[in-house]
């Protein structure tokens, strides 16, 4: 074929081949946009919806750029295609108008997309006034008056498309996620430290004395499983009211742990779905219904089931004579496969009414069984020992001349464990023993809240020895404590199954925290000292070239070795630490301190993490830290804006618990008595006289 038939090849098939690919684009979105909601997707397919989210509106741009040099070639050029497949072609412009307003299954892939709402407006002002442009300008008063009626249809529906996108936008964006959540009621005379030492009593008495899930009907069940997968404040740092906070912690109690975890899943499935789909919600607890939005869905559900149907109609009854064949199937294509890409979206509308969900969240799960929730792991000693492989160290060479070996060095050795489930169990039993042994006043309470290792340590009688280690800064003890799990690993590997098991995916998952999403490890964790240290690994390794990158157990014991020899560094510290927890006497008492103090840094970091930040996250599947934070919140404890928000402590202890059990009595018996406040003065500090008054009745 030479050059010039090349050109003239392309020139008469580059709109068909523009509008398929569109067409293409749009199915694959429709189909594979809400698999992005896996943690564990690989990053090759995250791209490739990434493209396609971006590259969508390009190709449909181009496709009708490219259809309108056509017609005006046409104009000139009576002769250059037949008149027939002209009017045929111009069919192409609302369909290509339906494709630039998306897939109901994506609306934005960052979170940052949600801001430019206004921006995306005048985008759909000038996508529409160009696609009609077209249309105006080249349709031929002669055309079959049915392929004008199909048309329009599918004006209206291209249309309410493309205007659609900036609505689901500005639904999502952060000040209207913010307006839309119901906050605590304003506060004028209650004194808050009593009554939040009210709630811990309550809390923890309603916990002790619930300690095994009660057998309940389907009726109950179902009513606790809605209440704890509305969506959450959490995502707006909101801080819930107490009374709010306890019904949560008793629906979440009164469910066993596999369906209190279903219930967070899909609580973030649906958080998912108001940030990053345009799937209309229903009221919930939490949030204020979108009426607009409503009617906005259901009119647009019945345009999008009936409109398409007609101008397929309208197709098949118009004259079709003086059409080319190619052109006729292409026309065939573009409809069906439209349509059929709308109707993927139908059950998404369809069952976001309630009555349906439920039916449809069961079909889903004895058909469709969800994928377990994935925890994210990286091994500083591990990455370390795979870039001693060829293909690594080439790699790391190249990324060196680049100054990119840094984050080549927090992707090498990363991969996914899927035991999300078991360390939720684990931290829900964590949370339960605090509730049932430590929790009695507010102190121990926020005391628990700041645990990150302190707790276990004191219950196995070695906080002096070991305490140092939980006093350096939080991503210090990061790195410390997991150098330290991988040598006791190596020193003692057959310990404790479920121990050792569970502490070596914590302490592989903080460590991905810290070298990949430090800010929401803690606020101020530094990626510099990983990096520091992974290089410092490295180093050591570099002298034994002649040792089989396969044989870790020697080259883990050359690390040691060096760790025994150096005076001062993370290494020497960590071998320190291992050192004496070897030196507890018993594997199981060991593997019980590792794992608990791991458990109680997750949760330490977790009641940390900004909201917004455990939003952001969700458009790459999430991040675990997510599933805990949501757990810690439910279960009554404290998360970011509560810690933000502590209150100021000035009555005696003794005082507050004996004034708050009265209100728990009064409430208990309501015709007993009644407690009457005074107004909380934040200038002048209340004497025990001014703070209640109990009349008898």
């Amino acid at each position: 074929m030479s050059l010039s038939s090349a050109v003239n090849w392309w020139e008469e098939w580059q709109l068909r081949i523009l509008v398929l690919g569109s067409l293409v684009i749009q199915l694959y979105l429709a189909i594979f946009a809400p698999i992005r909601k896996s943690p564990s997707l690989l990053p090759f397919y995250r791209f490739l919806i990434w493209l396609s989210y971006l590259g969508g509106d390009a190709l449909a741009i181009y496709a009708l750029a490219t259809l309108f040099n056509r017609q005006k070639k046409l104009q000139c050029h009576p002769s250059y295609v037949d008149a027939g497949s002209h009017d045929l072609e111009v069919l192409w412009a609302p369909i290509l108008l339906i494709h630039l307003g998306g897939r109901m299954t994506i609306s934005a892939y960052n979170i940052e997309d949600n801001e430019l709402w206004l921006r995306h407006i005048g985008v759909a002002v000038s996508q529409v006034s160009v696609t009609v442009y077209v249309f105006t300008t080249s349709w031929s008063p002669s055309a079959d008056k049915r392929l004008l009626a199909a048309a329009i249809l599918l004006f209206v529906l291209g249309v309410f498309r493309c205007f659609e996108k900036p609505f689901a936008l500005r639904r999502a964006s952060f000040s209207n996620l913010v307006t839309s959540f119901h906050p605590a009621p304003w506060t004028e005379t209650t004194n808050r430290e009593v009554v939040l030492e009210k709630y811990i009593q309550e809390a923890a008495d309603f916990v002790q004395r619930n300690q095994d899930p009660p057998t309940l009907d389907m009726a109950e069940k179902q009513h606790h499983l809605e209440r704890l997968s509305n969506h959450d404040m959490l995502f707006v740092d909101f801080a819930y009211a107490y009374d709010d906070r306890f019904e949560k912690l008793k629906s979440l109690w009164f469910l066993d742990a596999e369906t209190g975890f279903e219930a967070l899943r899909r609580g973030l499935s649906n958080t998912f779905n108001i940030i990053y789909t345009k799937l209309w919600q229903v009221r919930d607890e939490n949030r204020d219904v979108d009426y607009l939005g409503g009617m906005f869905s259901i009119l647009l559900w019945n345009i999008t089931t009936t409109f398409p149907i007609a101008s397929i109609i309208l197709f098949h009854v118009s004259k079709k004579e003086g059409y080319r064949g190619s052109d006729i199937k292409v026309t065939c294509l573009l409809l069906y496969i439209t349509y059929f890409s709308e109707i993927l979206s139908a059950p998404e509308r369809l069952f976001s009414i309630k009555w349906r969900s439920r039916l449809f969240k069961w079909f889903a799960r004895f058909l469709c069984p969800r994928p377990p929730v994935m925890v994210a792991q990286h091994s500083l000693i591990g990455g370390g020992l795979l870039a001693r492989d060829n293909k690594y160290s080439i790699l790391l060479s190249i990324g060196k001349c680049f100054k990119g070996q840094d984050f080549l060095r927090q992707l090498i050795g990363r991969c996914y464990s899927p035991e999300g489930e078991g360390i939720t169990s684990m931290v829900r039993d964590h949370v339960k023993d605090g509730w049932i042994f430590y929790i009695r006043d507010v102190e121990s309470y926020w005391e628990f809240n700041d645990f990150r290792g302190h707790l276990s340590l004191q219950h196995n009688g070695c906080e002096e020895n070991l305490g140092w280690s939980i006093e350096k800064p939080f991503d210090e003890s990061i790195i410390i404590w997991h150098v330290a799990t991988d040598f006791c690993i190596h020193r003692k590997p057959n310990g404790p199954s479920v121990d050792s098991k569970f502490a070596r995916i914590i302490s592989n998952y903080m460590m991905y925290l810290l070298s990949a999403k430090p800010e929401m490890l803690l606020p101020g964790s530094r990626i510099t000292l990983f990096n520091t240290a992974s290089k410092e690994i490295s180093d050591i390794l570099q002298g034994d070239d002649g040792v089989s990158p396969l044989d870790k157990e020697q080259l883990m014991e050359k690390i040691i070795n060096k760790a025994e020899k150096a005076e001062a560094g993370f290494l020497h510290e960590a071998w320190l630490l291992a050192e004496a927890l070897m030196q507890l006497g018993d594997d199981a008492k060991m593997w019980e301190v590792i794992r608990g103090v791991w458990v109680e840094m997750l949760c330490f970091s977790a009641g940390r993490c900004r909201g917004y930040l455990h939003a952001k996250s969700l458009c790459i599947g999430g991040e675990y830290l997510t599933f805990v934070s949501l757990l810690m919140s439910q279960a009554g404890l404290e998360i970011f804006p509560d810690k933000q928000q502590r209150v100021k402590l000035r009555l005696p202890k003794e005082q507050r618990v004996s004034i708050a059990k009265l209100m728990i009595e009064e409430a208990n018996q309501p015709a007993a008595m009644v407690l009457v406040f005074g107004e909380e003065n934040a200038a002048t500090q209340p004497s025990a006289s001014q703070d209640v008054v109990v009349a008898e009745v």
